[in-house]
């Protein structure tokens, strides 16, 4: 009897213990079952590096702990040309559609910021590790990004956003993932000094020049000034000065044909010497003086940022080489294009044919023209590609590329290089360029020109538009003469009056 009672209770207890087990979560050695994986702070748009991934450059490697479905993240100080900080606080998108949760503070640190950026040295406390749980849209394959928001006081980064966050992204790679027997990461508190180089843009035409490190602009940067002596811009700055002489540059630095904000302050040097004052001309009419340095040859300003500055005296110290023979044009003397060839060769538009001379009556060919509207539009990238009557490595196959992938030339009749321009197919690429990205605009007809039944029917449209603009006039009172070849005066003349609309 006692036997049988022992072994039923045997039974029962095994029973119970195997129901135990069953019904409860199994915990695992965390430790053991961890996982490191390689990330990285990735731009909130552009699929490359943020600004701000710097601070991870000694912790690129995140803690992930798959039982609680968290990520342990480590960060680093930075030191970048002398702007110290790191990340003082982050917070991560849950859902992905813009509900960010601050991320818990695992441990934190010091750094001194120096003086260089508001000449006080800040003590800040930054986010040595943090972690975030893994949100639901993540499903841990391939490369995936959670969007992020940091904070990187007294730094350029910190000047973009104000006292706001940093939009970035977390960028994880998990291709790149390895077992650990750690429970808790560990930051590498080394300072990170990233890759900086430094950077000088100078216009050959004005001689306007600016200068920073890859902190503040990208290095793929380029520099684009014009100088306004007409439309909008000018009048603004006539507003702003009154009655006086000033010289109106409007100056923009892009990149892959985007224009491009600066991160922090520019040094910008003016080739102008002796007594001068230098204003911003501002959006609402307004002027700003900006104070500066004066040297032998140039004088030199701190911004923030680009845009129309206007220069008040002063005597100019730097004179391209397309300036150089303005004056020794013997065959512009009393032409009646004199001024627009001037401003054309000022604007960097033409050069001269020899050392003395324009030859502003001779024709231009197709290939010139597209040329010269390539260079007007900065001379953009493009990918080398055969095309119908395109040399191989001439001097005109880029700007034909460019020109054919907008539609500027191959979409009305063929493109042969060679070929003399004639007026109404001048104004057909002239048009063509003006509406990249643009919606057409509405236009005046042309009955007020005999010759206006000559207009081939595509260019009619175009032809229509540069007579409204005042871009293209009458030859005389009554002919617009659509099928005479354009010169070189007639395109200098064109071309002056386009960039000096009061809009395009």
């Amino acid at each position: 009897m006692k036997k049988n009672i022992v072994n039923t209770f045997i039974k029962v207890t095994m029973y119970v213990v195997c129901v135990m087990l069953i019904s409860s979560p199994i915990v695992a050695n965390t430790a053991g079952s961890n996982q490191m994986v390689t990330i990285n702070l990735w731009n909130a748009i552009a699929d490359k590096p943020s600004m701000g991934n710097i601070s991870t450059d000694n912790n690129s490697k995140a803690l992930y702990n798959p039982v609680k479905n968290t990520l342990q993240i480590a960060t680093n100080p930075v030191d970048v040309s002398g702007y110290r900080s790191g990340i003082t606080a982050a917070k991560y998108d849950i859902t992905k559609n813009g509900k960010y949760e601050e991320v818990k503070v695992l441990s934190t640190n010091t750094i001194e910021t120096g003086t260089k950026n508001d000449g006080t040295n800040h003590t800040v406390t930054y986010l040595s590790s943090f972690e975030i749980r893994i949100p639901s849209y993540i499903k841990k394959e391939g490369i995936e990004y959670i969007p992020l928001k940091m904070k990187v006081p007294h730094t350029p980064m910190d000047t973009v956003v104000g006292t706001g966050y940093l939009d970035a992204r977390l960028r994880i790679d998990w291709n790149k993932i390895q077992n650990t027997n750690i429970d808790k990461i560990i930051s590498d508190s080394t300072i990170s000094t990233g890759k900086v180089s430094k950077i000088k843009l100078t216009d050959s035409i004005y001689g306007i020049s600016i200068s920073a490190d890859s902190t503040i602009i990208s290095s793929n940067s380029k520099i684009a000034i014009t100088k306004n002596t007409s439309g909008n811009n000018y009048k603004l700055a006539k507003k702003a000065l009154g009655n006086v002489n000033f010289d109106l540059y409007n100056i923009s630095i892009t990149c892959d044909d985007q224009n491009q904000t600066p991160k922090g302050s520019l040094i910008i040097k003016f080739p102008y010497k002796g007594k001068l004052k230098l204003y911003r001309i501002n959006a609402d009419g307004s002027k700003t003086v900006l104070r500066g340095t004066a040297a032998p040859k140039d004088y030199t300003i701190l911004s923030r940022s680009v845009g129309l500055f206007a220069v008040v005296g002063g005597e100019k110290t730097y004179i391209p080489k397309q300036q150089s023979n303005i004056n020794k044009f013997e065959d512009i003397t009393n032409h009646w294009a004199k001024d627009s060839i001037l401003e054309s060769v000022e604007k960097g538009l033409f050069n001269g044919t020899t050392e003395n001379t324009f030859s502003p009556d001779s024709n231009m060919t197709n290939a010139m023209i597209i040329t010269v509207l390539y260079r007007m539009a900065g001379s953009p990238k493009v990918t080398i590609t055969n095309l119908p009557n395109v040399k191989k490595n001439s001097y005109y196959e880029k700007a034909a590329v460019w020109g054919y992938k907008n539609n500027i030339i191959g979409k009305y009749y063929n493109f042969y290089p060679n070929k003399n321009v004639l007026r109404e197919e001048f104004a057909s690429m002239l048009y063509e360029y003006n509406n990249i990205g643009k919606s057409k605009q509405k236009v005046d007809d042309l009955k007020n020109f005999i010759d206006e039944n000559m207009i081939s029917s595509w260019a009619v449209e175009a032809l229509s538009w540069a007579n409204t603009k005042g871009i293209v006039t009458g030859t005389t009172k009554t002919t617009i003469s659509p099928q005479s070849k354009a010169t070189r005066a007639m395109i200098a003349t064109m071309l002056c009056r386009y960039l000096n609309m009061e809009e395009n």
